[in-house]
């Protein structure tokens, strides 16, 4: 399964035999709480009931763009993994942008028209994104990096 989370959004993937299996995109908003917290520890538990998950792939962000609620969330989704017996791998986003992005420019834009060539049912949320003026899409799009990435790491 891979993660990339934020205070207010959480994209999930979960790959099965080294291809995606499935995917989503949840938007919590309000301000960072305890509540939302577990909100979070809820999709990751409805997953964990629908799909045998044995490894945790999360997509970290650089250290300056982690805030006290990222961190909190961090730590709760490592303890979950912990208790169910499941290993959490950490990539930094900046790795996942060098691994799937262009080779001249890491960008978020590259990055997800690299996915969009590997995983074609991505299209349409490429296309809803670069018609979006605020940025929606890209934690679906480093969620499923952070497990394609873990799933090729583990081949090798």
């Amino acid at each position: 399964m891979g993660l990339s989370f934020s205070t207010r959004m959480l994209g999930l993937a979960v790959f099965q035999s080294n291809s995606l299996n499935d995917y989503s995109l949840k938007l919590h908003k309000g301000m960072w709480t305890a509540q939302k917290r577990d909100m979070v520890l809820a999709s990751l538990a409805s997953c964990f009931v629908h799909y045998t998950i044995s490894d945790i792939a999360l997509s970290i962000p650089d250290v300056h763009q982690q805030t006290k609620g990222f961190k909190e969330l961090q730590h709760a989704i490592e303890c979950f993994a912990n208790v169910h017996g499941i290993p959490v791998t950490s990539y930094p986003a900046k790795e996942l942008y060098q691994r799937f992005g262009s080779p001249v420019k890491r960008t978020r834009h590259a990055l997800m028209k690299r996915l969009v060539l590997l995983f074609s049912e991505l299209s349409i949320y490429y296309e809803r994104e670069l018609k979006n003026r605020n940025k929606y899409y890209i934690k679906l799009f480093e969620a499923i990096a952070a497990a394609a990435f873990h799933s090729q790491e583990k081949k090798c």
